[in-house]
C-alpha cells in the first residue's frame, strides 16, 4: 500500500507543470474590488535576483526596542518594519510595464511611479508566494493526521513546496536534503538569534539583519537534489545548475523547513 502511494506521487511529480527559474518575465496579476467596480490589473516584471532580494531585506529595516507601556513602568518589546517602503523600492527595481490602468491622458501603460503604493506591495506577495505544501489546507480542513516514527539514520530529507506563478499554484517543488550535522543546527540557529545593538540608544534598540544570505549558504551546503523545476523548460537534473538557478526564496523557505524537523 505504501510502495503504491509513493509510485503515485512520483507519477504526479512527472506528469505536473515545471515550475520556470529562468523566465523572460515574471506577470503577476492583481484582482481587486473597489467603489468603481472590479479592476484586473496586470504587472510585468523582471524575474528577482538574489541581490534584489537582499537588498530588499535590507530596506525592510527591521528593528525591536524595550519600551515602556504604561505609567507604572511595564516594559514590552517593540518591533517595527518598513515593508511598504522595501516592497515599493523592489517593485521599482523589477518594473517593465502594467495595464488595467487608466491616466487623465488616457495613455494605457503607465510608468511605475503611478502604480498606487499598496498595489505595489500586492505584487510584491505574489513574487513571494512560496511555502510549505499542503500544510495550510490540512490545518483549515482539520484532517487528522497520523505519527510516524522519526528517524535517526535518514540519508536523505525530503521538503515540498507549493508556489504560485501567473495565478497558477505548483504543489510538486521537491527539495532533497542530506540531514544537518550537529554544527549546521548550531549555525542555522545563530543566523535567526543575530541582532546588531544601535550604541547609544536609551531603548535597547537592536537591528535584526537579513536572514537570507546565511540561509541561502545553508541551502547550497545541504541540498542534494531537487525535483519540479526547470531552467528554460529543461528540468534541472545537476546540483550545480541547482545550487546557481533555484530561486533564493525557495531555498530560504526550504531550508528553514528542513530545520524544523
Amino acid at each position: 500500500m505504501e510502495t503504491t502511494a509513493v509510485a503515485g506521487v512520483m507519477e504526479m511529480e512527472k506528469t505536473a507543470t515545471l515550475f520556470e527559474l529562468a523566465p523572460e518575465e515574471i506577470e503577476v496579476c492583481l484582482r481587486l474590488k473597489g467603489p468603481a467596480g472590479r479592476h484586473e490589473l496586470l504587472h510585468c516584471l523582471r524575474p528577482p535576483a538574489y541581490e534584489d532580494w537582499r537588498e530588499y531585506e535590507r530596506n525592510l529595516r527591521s528593528t525591536v526596542e524595550s519600551v515602556e507601556t504604561s505609567e507604572a513602568g511595564e516594559e514590552a518589546l517593540r518591533f517595527e518594519s518598513s515593508a511598504l517602503e522595501a516592497a515599493a523600492a523592489l517593485y521599482d527595481r523589477l518594473f517593465r510595464r502594467a495595464r488595467g490602468y487608466q491616466s487623465d491622458d488616457g495613455a494605457g501603460e503607465v510608468g511605475a511611479e503611478r502604480i498606487p503604493l499598496h498595489h505595489k506591495e500586492l505584487v510584491v506577495r505574489g513574487l513571494s508566494d512560496v511555502a510549505a505544501a499542503g500544510d495550510k489546507a490540512e490545518d483549515a480542513a482539520g484532517d487528522v493526521w497520523e505519527a510516524v516514527p522519526f528517524s535517526l539514520d535518514a540519508e536523505t530529507v525530503e521538503v515540498r513546496l507549493e508556489a504560485t506563478r501567473a495565478g497558477a499554484k505548483c504543489t510538486n517543488l521537491v527539495h532533497v536534503f542530506r540531514p544537518p550535522s550537529a554544527s549546521e543546527r548550531v549555525e542555522h540557529s545563530r543566523i535567526h538569534s543575530r541582532a546588531l545593538y544601535v550604541r547609544g540608544s536609551q531603548t535597547l534598540k537592536s537591528l535584526l539583519p537579513s536572514r537570507l544570505p546565511g540561509l541561502v549558504a545553508l541551502y547550497d551546503k545541504l541540498i542534494l537534489e531537487a525535483r519540479g523545476y526547470a531552467v528554460a523548460g529543461r528540468p534541472l537534473t545537476e546540483r550545480a545548475a541547482l545550487v546557481r538557478h533555484m530561486d533564493p526564496l525557495h531555498k530560504k523557505v526550504a531550508v528553514q523547513m528542513l530545520f524544523e524537523e
